[in-house]
């Protein structure tokens, strides 16, 4: 199958979100930041483009006028300060490159390898040959905040991009992987070993046989629920983001089991301490039986 990093990273995030993305293809409403993200990733591209020589500052900002959409964000408010963002990033962008001192081999440079039986395919920004014979890939982030070096050193997506690179430029020995943090005008610069290339390899043939063989595309939940653009189909999320009242019996309903739980959390460990003092495993009640498994787990037997 034909697979990309993202849809890769969406499988293991949640397969369902992968189902109405991929699959299903459901069209969603953009979202601000990732209107954002691409448009300022279009205006640098149309400068390095023109390397060696660099647009002006003015021509940079009129480009992203001309693209610039108030409608994709929530309110004026937003879309005032992500275009001040977006000022911001391209007037530090412009007064650090230095068009013409740099052997830029290739922007958006899109490829399809063959990874197992499968094609694996992206785009790299950026791909320069430097003077000491080293390739270099650089990858725009428009993102607020910078991860930890350890986070980068870390990081598949670049892992990929020196999978891609090893594939398109065979004499590539040296090659270096670099996020380039626009908002903060900063760069961070990994590398990967050989067996790092050979264990992204498994882990891409790994997931594209496993979304080959899914059926059930159960959803998953991890810390991006709360921003998916599918939540308002996915079982986990819908009915939070729904605008249906619930009738008052589902709602005291739900609220007394949220109590009764809590209850049960506040005398779980209570009932554990007398268990073990008395060295018992079964209580027996007028109510009912309380008992212990191996596990210690309680259950319940009404009399």
């Amino acid at each position: 199958m034909r697979i990309s990093y993202s849809a890769l990273d969406t499988f293991n995030r949640c397969p369902a979100k992968y189902k109405f993305q991929y699959i299903d293809r459901i069209k969603v409403p953009e979202k601000p930041e990732l209107f954002f993200g691409s448009l300022i990733h279009e205006v640098v591209q149309y400068a390095l483009k023109k390397d060696p020589i660099m647009p002006t500052r003015e021509e940079l900002l009129e480009y992203l006028k001309t693209k610039w959409r108030d409608e994709v964000f929530e309110n004026p408010a937003q879309a005032k300060q992500y275009f001040d963002w977006g000022k911001q990033m391209l007037d530090k962008f412009h007064a650090g490159h230095k068009p013409g001192l740099r052997n830029i081999v290739s922007t958006e440079k899109r490829f399809q390898i063959p990874v197992g039986v499968h094609t694996l395919s992206g785009m790299i920004d950026r791909v320069d040959k430097l003077p000491i014979g080293a390739f270099e890939v650089i990858d725009y982030k428009t993102s607020k905040q910078m991860p930890s070096q350890d986070n980068v050193n870390r990081d598949k997506q670049l892992c990929i991009y020196h999978l891609a690179v090893e594939s398109l430029w065979p004499e590539a020995k040296d090659i270096r992987l670099t996020l380039y943090y626009l908002k903060h005008d900063s760069q961070m610069t990994t590398k990967r070993r050989p067996d790092e290339v050979e264990q992204i390899k498994e882990e891409i043939v790994q997931t594209a046989d496993k979304i080959e063989k899914e059926t059930e595309w159960r959803p998953q939940r991890n810390s991006f629920c709360d921003y998916c653009e599918y939540a308002h189909l996915c079982p986990l999320m819908k009915q939070k983001v729904s605008d249906k009242e619930e009738p008052p019996e589902i709602d005291n309903m739900i609220c007394d089991y949220l109590e009764a739980c809590a209850k049960i959390q506040d005398l779980e460990p209570q009932i554990h301490k007398h268990f073990d003092t008395e060295k018992i495993e079964s209580f027996h009640h007028k109510k009912g039986v309380i008992s212990r498994s191996k596990t210690g787990k309680f259950t319940i037997r009404k009399n």
